[in-house]
């Protein structure tokens, strides 16, 4: 094989990145649209983002609403366009259980739940 084909072939099989998911679901809001969140089965990629410059931070909290377990949290304390991330390949509680509800809890500060968004989807896929 040329340089150039086993170049490309060797581009194909590097794992994807946040950007390159197809998101299932998002953007999920809070109620005040501060926070954002996105949700992909495939792969159990989740990502929340601060959509405000208001210097308080935005939080997804990921359940298990079958087993009705606590699985984990995730912060972006800045509105820089960068958003925080965790999928399947993380491990441990971020490879979320298969074929169970998965509740999404989408807020920011004050963390008193007053503008938190709840979201529920089936991980079947």
């Amino acid at each position: 094989m040329s340089a150039l084909v086993m170049g490309a072939f060797a581009v194909a099989m590097v794992p994807g990145s946040a950007q390159a998911v197809n998101w299932d679901h998002g953007p999920l809001y809070d109620r005040g649209k501060h926070a954002a969140a996105y949700f992909e089965e495939n792969g159990d990629h989740i990502k929340v983002c601060d959509t405000r410059s208001d210097g308080k931070k935005a939080w997804v909290n990921v359940s298990d609403y079958t087993t009705e377990d606590f699985l984990y949290s995730l912060t972006d304390k800045t509105n820089d366009g960068k958003c925080s991330y965790r999928d399947a390949s993380d491990g441990g509680r971020y490879n979320l259980p298969e074929n169970h509800k998965i509740r999404i809890v989408v807020s920011h500060e004050p963390s008193d739940n007053s503008g938190a968004a709840e979201y529920q989807y089936l991980n079947d896929h």
